[in-house]
C-alpha cells in the first residue's frame, strides 16, 4: 500500500516509470541494510525521523504562516467555508472535479468537523490494516527482539506517536491546503496520494516537489 501510493507520487513529480520506482524507493533500504546490519536500520530509522519531520515542519509553516496564498489559520479556515458553503456546483466549475458543496456523511457537510462517517470507515479500516501489518510485517518482529525488554514498550509507544505525526501533519497542511487553493484534482488523483505533491509544488515550485522526494525516500 505505502510503497504502490509512494511510486505514484514519484512517478507525479518526475516522471519516471510507476513501476521503475516502485523498485527504486525500497532500494536504499536494501543496500543500507545489507552494509550494515540491523545497527544500520536501527541508526536510519532515526536520521529518517529527523528529516521527515523537519519536512513536516516546513510544509505547515509555509500553509499556516508563510504562504502568500494562504498564510494563516483563519485563511485556511475562510477558504474551507467557502467552499461549502458558497462556492455553487451548478455554476461552471473552474475544473472537472471541482470542490463545492457539502460534503457527503461529513456533520454539516463541512471539511470542518471530525464527525464523518467516511472519516470513522476510514479509520477502522486503517486501524485492521496497521494491526495486521505490524503483527505479520519481520522487521517489527526483529527490532523488539533486539531491543531490551524494558525499553520496547517505550519505544514502540513512541515509534506509534511519532508516525502519527506524518499523516496528521500532511492532512492539515498540505490536505487541506489543498481544498483551500480550489487546486485542479480529480478524485482518480486523489484517491492515488497526489494531493501532497500538488499542494507543495502549487506552494513551493519545483523545491516542494524536492522535499516531498526526500521525504518519500526516507
Amino acid at each position: 500500500m505505502l510503497l504502490l501510493g509512494g511510486s505514484a507520487v514519484v512517478n507525479a513529480l518526475t516522471g519516471v516509470n510507476i513501476y521503475a520506482a516502485s523498485f527504486l524507493i525500497p532500494l536504499g533500504v536494501i543496500v543500507y541494510t545489507i552494509a550494515g546490519g540491523l545497527k544500520a536500520t536501527f541508526l536510519a530509522s532515526y536520521i529518517h525521523s529527523v528529516i521527515v519531520h523537519l519536512v513536516l515542519v516546513v510544509f505547515v509553516y509555509l500553509v499556516y504562516v508563510a504562504s502568500s496564498e494562504l498564510g494563516s489559520p483563519i485563511v485556511v479556515y475562510e477558504k474551507l467555508v467557502t467552499v461549502t458553503s458558497q462556492r455553487n456546483c451548478i455554476e461552471p466549475l473552474s475544473h472537472a472535479g471541482q470542490a463545492c458543496g457539502p460534503v457527503n456523511g461529513n456533520y454539516g457537510g463541512s471539511y470542518l468537523t471530525i464527525l464523518s462517517s467516511g472519516g470513522f470507515v476510514f479509520g477502522i479500516i486503517n486501524i485492521i490494516g496497521n494491526f495486521g501489518t505490524v503483527f505479520v510485517d519481520n522487521g517489527y518482529w526483529v527490532s523488539a527482539i533486539a531491543a531490551r525488554p524494558s525499553s520496547t514498550h517505550k519505544g514502540y509507544l513512541l515509534g506509534g506517536l511519532v508516525w502519527f505525526a506524518v499523516p496528521f501533519s500532511l492532512a492539515t497542511s498540505l490536505g487541506l491546503g489543498a481544498l483551500a487553493l480550489d487546486l485542479p484534482l480529480t478524485e482518480s488523483e486523489a484517491s492515488h496520494g497526489l494531493v501532497p505533491p500538488a499542494t507543495a509544488m502549487a506552494l513551493m515550485g519545483k523545491g516542494g516537489a524536492v522535499l516531498l522526494l526526500t521525504m518519500l525516500f526516507m
